[in-house]
Protein backbone atom coordinates (compact mmCIF):
# COMPACT_ATOMS: atom_id res chain seq x y z
CA UNK A 1 0.00 0.00 0.00
CA UNK A 2 1.23 3.49 -1.10
CA UNK A 3 1.39 6.09 2.15
CA UNK A 4 2.94 9.07 0.26
CA UNK A 5 5.26 10.13 -3.26
CA UNK A 6 6.73 13.49 -2.39
CA UNK A 7 8.75 15.35 -4.56
CA UNK A 8 12.79 16.10 -3.36
CA UNK A 9 15.77 18.36 -4.80
CA UNK A 10 18.97 15.94 -4.45
CA UNK A 11 22.10 18.11 -4.98
CA UNK A 12 23.98 17.29 -7.21
CA UNK A 13 21.40 14.72 -9.09
CA UNK A 14 18.21 17.78 -9.66
CA UNK A 15 14.42 16.15 -9.30
CA UNK A 16 13.64 13.34 -7.44
CA UNK A 17 11.03 12.01 -5.46
CA UNK A 18 10.68 9.91 -2.26
CA UNK A 19 8.28 7.14 -2.17
CA UNK A 20 7.05 5.24 1.34
CA UNK A 21 5.06 2.09 1.06
CA UNK A 22 4.92 -0.90 3.11
CA UNK A 23 8.71 -1.49 1.87
CA UNK A 24 9.50 1.49 3.46
CA UNK A 25 11.22 5.23 1.94
CA UNK A 26 13.17 5.68 -0.60
CA UNK A 27 14.62 7.71 -2.59
CA UNK A 28 13.53 7.07 -6.70
CA UNK A 29 15.59 8.41 -9.42
CA UNK A 30 12.83 10.07 -11.61
CA UNK A 31 10.51 12.98 -11.57
CA UNK A 32 7.39 12.29 -9.66
CA UNK A 33 4.87 12.47 -12.45
CA UNK A 34 6.75 9.62 -14.11
CA UNK A 35 6.13 7.60 -10.98
CA UNK A 36 2.67 8.57 -10.58
CA UNK A 37 2.40 7.25 -13.76
CA UNK A 38 4.49 3.84 -13.22
CA UNK A 39 2.62 3.49 -10.05
CA UNK A 40 -0.62 3.74 -12.03
CA UNK A 41 0.18 1.31 -15.05
CA UNK A 42 2.13 -1.13 -12.54
CA UNK A 43 -1.48 -1.42 -10.97
CA UNK A 44 -3.37 -1.82 -14.58
CA UNK A 45 -5.22 1.69 -14.42
CA UNK A 46 -4.80 4.33 -17.14
CA UNK A 47 -3.42 7.78 -15.64
CA UNK A 48 -5.23 9.79 -17.93
CA UNK A 49 -8.48 8.54 -17.41
CA UNK A 50 -8.41 8.29 -13.65
CA UNK A 51 -7.66 11.95 -13.99
CA UNK A 52 -10.16 12.72 -16.24
CA UNK A 53 -13.03 10.69 -14.22
CA UNK A 54 -11.78 12.40 -10.96
CA UNK A 55 -11.78 16.12 -12.79
CA UNK A 56 -15.49 15.11 -13.89
CA UNK A 57 -16.83 14.02 -10.64
CA UNK A 58 -15.31 17.13 -8.48
CA UNK A 59 -16.08 19.68 -11.70
CA UNK A 60 -12.27 20.67 -10.99
CA UNK A 61 -9.22 20.85 -13.48
CA UNK A 62 -6.36 21.42 -11.57
CA UNK A 63 -4.54 19.83 -8.06
CA UNK A 64 -7.22 17.04 -7.89
CA UNK A 65 -6.62 14.30 -5.47
CA UNK A 66 -6.61 11.06 -7.63
CA UNK A 67 -8.21 7.30 -6.61
CA UNK A 68 -5.99 4.47 -7.16
CA UNK A 69 -8.67 1.88 -4.92
CA UNK A 70 -10.89 2.13 -2.71
CA UNK A 71 -7.89 2.18 0.55
CA UNK A 72 -5.54 4.36 -1.56
CA UNK A 73 -7.00 7.82 -2.23
CA UNK A 74 -4.18 10.40 -2.96
CA UNK A 75 -4.38 14.10 -1.40
CA UNK A 76 -2.10 16.52 -3.54
CA UNK A 77 0.08 18.60 -0.87
CA UNK A 78 2.05 21.61 -1.52
CA UNK A 79 5.30 20.63 -0.13
CA UNK A 80 8.12 22.89 -1.17
CA UNK A 81 8.47 25.92 -3.31
CA UNK A 82 9.70 25.96 -7.14
CA UNK A 83 13.31 26.53 -7.84
CA UNK A 84 12.51 26.87 -11.30
CA UNK A 85 9.52 27.13 -14.01
CA UNK A 86 7.17 23.76 -14.20
CA UNK A 87 9.08 22.45 -10.88
CA UNK A 88 6.90 19.69 -9.54
CA UNK A 89 5.95 21.18 -5.79
CA UNK A 90 3.23 18.98 -4.94
CA UNK A 91 3.49 15.58 -3.09
CA UNK A 92 0.97 13.25 -2.80
CA UNK A 93 0.13 11.12 0.77
CA UNK A 94 -2.58 8.82 0.71
CA UNK A 95 -5.49 9.88 2.36
CA UNK A 96 -6.14 7.22 4.48
CA UNK A 97 -2.91 6.99 6.24
CA UNK A 98 -3.00 10.59 7.61
CA UNK A 99 -4.02 10.80 11.27
CA UNK A 100 -4.05 14.30 11.73
CA UNK A 101 -3.55 17.81 9.46
CA UNK A 102 -2.49 20.65 11.63
CA UNK A 103 -1.30 24.28 10.43
CA UNK A 104 1.71 23.24 7.91
CA UNK A 105 2.17 19.77 9.27
CA UNK A 106 0.10 16.17 8.36
CA UNK A 107 0.54 13.73 11.36
CA UNK A 108 0.52 10.32 9.69
CA UNK A 109 -0.43 7.18 11.50
CA UNK A 110 2.81 5.60 11.85
CA UNK A 111 3.81 9.03 13.49
CA UNK A 112 5.59 10.63 10.89
CA UNK A 113 5.60 14.40 10.16
CA UNK A 114 4.99 16.07 6.83
CA UNK A 115 5.16 19.82 6.73
CA UNK A 116 3.38 21.48 3.72
CA UNK A 117 3.82 24.96 2.66
CA UNK A 118 0.21 26.35 1.55
CA UNK A 119 -2.96 27.36 3.59
CA UNK A 120 -4.17 24.93 6.38
CA UNK A 121 -7.71 26.07 4.75
CA UNK A 122 -6.68 24.63 1.29
CA UNK A 123 -5.96 21.64 2.45
CA UNK A 124 -8.89 20.86 4.73
CA UNK A 125 -10.67 21.76 1.36
CA UNK A 126 -9.27 19.27 -1.03
CA UNK A 127 -9.42 16.73 1.76
CA UNK A 128 -13.32 17.52 1.43
CA UNK A 129 -12.61 16.62 -2.53
CA UNK A 130 -11.19 13.74 -1.17
CA UNK A 131 -14.77 12.36 0.73
CA UNK A 132 -16.43 13.78 -2.81
CA UNK A 133 -14.62 11.07 -4.63
CA UNK A 134 -14.91 8.23 -2.31
CA UNK A 135 -18.33 8.53 -1.95
CA UNK A 136 -18.64 7.96 -6.08
CA UNK A 137 -16.16 5.70 -6.46
CA UNK A 138 -15.67 4.01 -3.63
CA UNK A 139 -19.51 3.55 -2.15
CA UNK A 140 -20.66 2.58 -5.37
CA UNK A 141 -20.67 -0.95 -4.90
CA UNK A 142 -19.56 -2.91 -1.95
CA UNK A 143 -20.33 -6.56 -2.52
CA UNK A 144 -19.96 -6.91 1.15
CA UNK A 145 -22.71 -5.36 2.64
CA UNK A 146 -25.33 -7.17 0.72
CA UNK A 147 -27.56 -9.93 1.86
CA UNK A 148 -27.68 -11.94 -1.05
CA UNK A 149 -30.41 -14.51 0.70
CA UNK A 150 -32.70 -11.86 1.64
CA UNK A 151 -35.28 -10.84 -1.40
CA UNK A 152 -34.76 -7.82 -3.20
CA UNK A 153 -37.06 -4.93 -2.54
CA UNK A 154 -37.93 -2.36 -5.02
CA UNK A 155 -35.07 -0.34 -3.76
CA UNK A 156 -32.31 -2.37 -4.70
CA UNK A 157 -33.85 -3.09 -8.38
CA UNK A 158 -33.70 0.90 -8.47
CA UNK A 159 -30.55 1.03 -7.46
CA UNK A 160 -29.25 -2.08 -9.89
CA UNK A 161 -30.89 0.19 -12.78
CA UNK A 162 -29.57 3.27 -11.62
CA UNK A 163 -26.04 1.28 -11.70
CA UNK A 164 -26.66 -0.12 -15.79
CA UNK A 165 -28.30 3.67 -16.85
CA UNK A 166 -24.44 5.35 -15.24
CA UNK A 167 -22.86 2.49 -17.11
CA UNK A 168 -24.50 2.90 -20.56
CA UNK A 169 -23.60 6.25 -20.24
CA UNK A 170 -20.33 6.10 -19.54
CA UNK A 171 -20.33 3.23 -22.56
CA UNK A 172 -21.96 5.82 -24.95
Amino acid sequence: MLIYILPFYLEGVGDVCKVKDEKGERIVYIKLSNMLKNIFKERMLDFKEVRRKCRKVLNQKNIIPLVLNEKEILLPIKIRKPRTSRDEVYGYINFHFIDKIEEGEILLKDGQKIFFIESYRSVIKRTKLVKTLEKEFCDKIKLDKFDFNAPATKGDIAFILNEILYLKKLLE
